[in-house]
């Protein structure tokens, strides 16, 4: 099994895990984009430049949606 595959299946894995045990959707995004950040730092070695920029877009996609809930805490934490 080549490393890019290994990289795939256990972030899978993560996903599942995570979608599995978190107990709201907020966490369950958040657990995904660390997960995320921390298996393509390690495999950055292993992935070609196609696969990067593939990953570089459902990176930000991610993001987008963690600023997205942190807004959300925040407007809450200030509406009460």
């Amino acid at each position: 099994m080549r490393v890019k595959d290994s990289i795939i299946l256990y972030f899978s894995g993560w996903a599942l895990i995570s979608a599995l045990f978190a107990p709201s959707v907020d966490l369950f995004f958040t657990l995904l984009l660390i997960g995320f950040l921390i298996f393509i730092e390690i495999g950055d070695f292993f992935i070609d430049n196609k696969s990067k920029e593939v990953l570089k877009s459902f990176k930000y996609v991610l993001i987008a949606i963690f600023v997205f809930i942190v807004v959300d805490k925040i407007k809450t934490i200030l509406v009460k």
